[in-house]
This record gives C-alpha cells, structure tokens and sequence, in this order.
C-alpha cells in the first residue's frame, strides 16, 4: 500500500511558520543530527519493511529565515551474518562470520524556510542530492574480538533524489534544540537492490546467486534529534 505525503500536513506547517515570523529573530545556523526511521514507499515497501540509520549536516543562513541546508544521511534496511568454512581442505576446519549488511547512503543540499533560534518554531524545506543503493559483505573471526578481514561489495547503484522535508524546534538547553522532522524522499525512476531474500544459495553447486531488484526506491522518514544553534543575534 503506497503511503502519501498528506498535503494537509504541508498546508498546517506553512500557515505555523507564517505565524512564527511576524516579528522575525536575527539569522541564525545550526548544526542537526538525527536518528531517522525510513517506511519505504510504492514498490519499495513490496521487497523492504523498514530502514534505521542517522543523520548531520548543517544549516547556514542567507537571509532573516532562509538558509542552506546540506547533510549526509546512512541508512540499514537489512543485515544478515552466516558462519561459513573459510574455505575448502584445511580450511573448512576454521570458520568464518560472513556479514551482509544493505544500506542506503545519501547526500543532499537545498534551502530551509525557518531557522533555528531560542523559540520553538516550525520549518520546511527542499533538497537535491544522490542516493547510494549498496551491499556489502565483510569476513570476521568467529569471535567477537576478531577483526574485519576481507570485505567486498556486492551491488551497488545510484540514484538521483529530491526530498521535502519539514518540522519543529522545541528550546532545550543553552543553544540546543530538540528536533522533530519528517521528510519524503524520491529516489530515481529505477534503482537497483539486493535484499535477503535476493541472496539465495544454490544447492548443487554451493554457490551464491544474486538477484537484485529493480525499482523506485522512495522512502517517508521520521527524524528525531538535535540542532545546535550557532551564530545571529537572537530577539525575544
């Protein structure tokens, strides 16, 4: 079931930040990092049930409450580790943690109507950047003290994204302020990805064959975090 952005919601926080700004404080940037939870959208959600990961970046103003916002984001929607034989003879004798982790990478930049200050406050936004699609997968000891000792990509692809994003700054302490957001990704027309289940085994040969999907990649994510103000001269 494909989950839509409801123009509500855009509607709600245009008119809040419209009320906000009537007597406006002095320009000031902030530097936010979040953790973000990724619902994935359309064709996306038929193969992926959900992303975790965290983002920074930071937000610097060119105007009263207009500024640029710039950030990287990563992004787990899948993890799986398989003790294996290192290898054949002698070496099936040693085993191995096999870990295969699905990822999504992007950087973006864009503008910001509505900057951090000692008030709470809504903001909107949007951004241009490049979404990274991989699968990586790296051999360890079988003992959790044991180190990475080869690792390998196994997909990899990138896809062109537009976000919107939106939220609210709650005063903390000092120059910190809580951060609530929402965004709305759409990733590319059609992008390449493995899942666990795209990973299968084949019995006869004991080897491994992929089959990546291929589709749209959209995502709906809720960002909870921190900014750090910094700069301007605040009014109350």
């Amino acid at each position: 079931m494909t989950r839509r952005f409801p123009p509500a919601l855009a509607t709600a926080f245009i008119a809040l930040l419209v009320s906000s700004t009537v007597a406006p404080l002095g320009a000031q940037g902030g530097l936010p990092i979040n953790a973000q939870l990724g619902l994935p959208q359309g064709e996306f959600a038929e193969n992926v049930k959900a992303a975790g990961g965290i983002g920074f970046g930071g937000i610097f103003p060119i105007a009263t409450e207009l500024g640029i916002r710039g950030g990287l984001d990563f992004m787990v929607y899948g993890s799986e580790t398989r003790r294996v034989p290192l290898g054949g003879g002698a070496l099936g004798l040693i085993n191995v943690d096999v870990t295969t982790t699905n990822a999504i990478v992007g950087g973006h930049i864009g503008l910001q109507v509505g900057l951090p200050s000692e008030r709470p406050k809504p903001y909107i936004g949007g951004m241009l950047g490049l979404s990274n699609f991989n699968t990586t997968s790296r051999a360890a000891g079988s003992n959790s003290s044991d180190q990475t000792f080869a690792s390998s990509t196994n997909e990899s692809d990138n896809a062109f994204s537009k976000t919107v994003l939106a939220g609210f700054y709650f005063p903390s302490r000092g120059s910190t302020l809580i951060d609530l957001g929402v965004r709305y990704t759409w990733n590319g027309e059609s992008v390449r990805y493995l899942t666990q289940d795209g990973i299968t085994q084949d019995i006869a040969t004991n080897s491994l064959i992929l089959n990546p999907s291929e589709t749209r990649a959209d995502l709906l994510t809720i960002t909870i975090g921190v900014t750090v103000r910094f700069g301007g001269q605040g009014q109350k």
